[in-house]
């Protein structure tokens, strides 16, 4: 088994010293091109208790976990009304008199919140209203059995859909391979961090986790039977099956966007211990290779249409990243800035394609190329060694991991590299986050 190929392309972060060899930097770019992508906000005004039910620690929390999850979607600024509105809220209940008490702010919408608790479990009563006239734009009530946290990130996901008409994240979830004690095992977590979960206890590394389209299913690569075999876990059920365990190895699975397709790459015992890139059909079970090159084809990440697959190949002596149809045709390179490319990402919106390239002092980083090669740019910088690129839901946000003084840790920016932030409380080091769908 040629253990160098999972090294050096599939995962940066277990890059080796004796493979830093390689330089370059990705093409300095005016970033304002992207960064108004990212300038698209809503000032609004946060009414808790709304209607002075009974209020306890608890539903103190929720309230603000309410206001976590608005200000974590990157969409809201949550503006405090002075002091003379903010007593007229502790006398009434928000109305549509009281709603428009607040337009001189300048806010764009008033968001209210109502929690309560019996015996069937936890309610939510949420509500959007106009500030210029007092008119509901949206009221709805949530409940659940289960934590409070699951009808916070409904409610939220539907607040930014009444603003900016796009599905929200708050719903989506973000897989990782984490260091333990005794090895790496699978976890899982909220989008903002919280709500973490140990999925496996195998203590053998793993990497590479992709969702299914229903978030009910993570598929990876584990060493569970001592080499690199591809796994479906059923998270509904705990059940696990393996999907690919040929000879050599079976990495980098990716499913795309509808979910009816997985792109592999598998080297099936080939003496060269060359992988080459597969799609497999999931209703139909058939699985078709489309890569014939005499080099490695790995890394799969398809296009939001399920037309275009971008990949890495080190055809030419060195990893870079490429793009070919679906079905293997019409191969371009894309990536030609110094000789290490790697982990390609494609964005929900189809613009942009993210990726590891190496900067010019040796350390990897996270890049963005347009999908026609087009356009560079470096999005991260400072020390540090950044890797495993995974996109949110909507497109605005990048997960990926960084490495610093051997310990890594998740990170979430903005598409453009600004506000970059920790994500999560893992202490120990992480692996290839992956975001789920929406």
């Amino acid at each position: 088994m040629d253990k160098r190929c999972v090294r050096i392309l599939v995962s940066g972060y277990v890059l080796i010293a004796s493979v830093l060899l390689f330089s370059g930097r990705a093409g300095a770019v005016d970033l304002s091109v992207i960064t108004n992508e990212t300038a698209l906000n809503f000032k609004i005004a946060l009414v808790r208790n709304m209607a002075h039910g009974p209020e306890s620690l608890w539903t103190r929390k929720a309230e603000d976990l309410v206001r976590k999850d608005l200000e974590a979607t990157g969409y809201f600024v949550i503006l405090t009304p002075p002091p003379d509105i903010r007593s007229l809220f502790h006398r009434e209940i928000l109305d549509a008199i009281t709603a428009k008490a607040l337009s001189p702010m300048g806010v764009e919408g008033v968001v209210g919140t109502q929690f309560a608790m019996d015996a069937n479990g936890v309610r939510l009563h949420g509500t959007v209203r106009d500030p210029l006239n007092g008119s509901v734009l949206l009221d709805k009530t949530y409940e659940t059995g289960g934590p409070v946290r699951t009808i916070v990130h409904r409610f939220v996901d539907d607040v930014l859909f009444q603003f900016a008409g796009i599905r929200g994240i708050a719903e989506s979830r973000i897989a990782f391979v984490g260091r333990t004690r005794r090895g790496y095992d699978l976890f899982t977590m909220d989008f903002d961090g919280d709500n973490l979960r140990r999925m496996t206890y195998d203590h053998v590394l793993a990497f590479n986790p992709t969702w299914s389209r229903d978030k009910g299913r993570i598929v990876y690569v584990s060493y569970l039977r001592g080499r690199p075999q591809i796994i479906d876990y059923n998270l509904r059920t705990g059940h696990r099956t393996m999907l690919f365990g040929y000879p050599g190895l079976n990495i980098t699975p990716q499913y795309s966007f509808d979910g009816s397709k997985m792109a592999v790459a598998l080297s099936k015992g080939r003496s060269s211990q060359h992988t080459q890139i597969y799609v497999y059909r999931e209703k139909s079970h058939m699985l078709e290779r489309i890569t014939y090159s005499h080099s490695n084809n790995l890394s799969p990440a398809w296009d939001p249409g399920g037309n275009s697959i971008a990949f890495v190949s080190d055809r030419d002596g060195h990893p870079q990243i490429f793009v070919m149809d679906s079905d293997g045709s019409n191969v371009r390179r894309l990536s030609f800035d110094g000789n290490y490319n790697v982990a390609p990402a494609w964005s929900p919106r189809g613009d942009w394609i993210a990726y590891v390239c190496m900067n010019a002092v040796h350390r990897p980083k996270i890049c963005l190329t347009s999908p026609d090669g087009s356009a560079h740019f470096q999005i991260t910088h400072g020390t540090g060694r950044d890797d495993s690129p995974s996109w949110s839901p909507d497109g605005r946000f990048l997960i990926y991991s960084r490495q610093i003084r051997g310990h890594s840790t998740l990170v979430r920016v903005w598409m453009d590299g600004h506000g970059r932030e920790n994500l999560g409380h893992f202490r120990r080091s992480v692996l290839t986050p992956a975001w789920s769908g929406p």
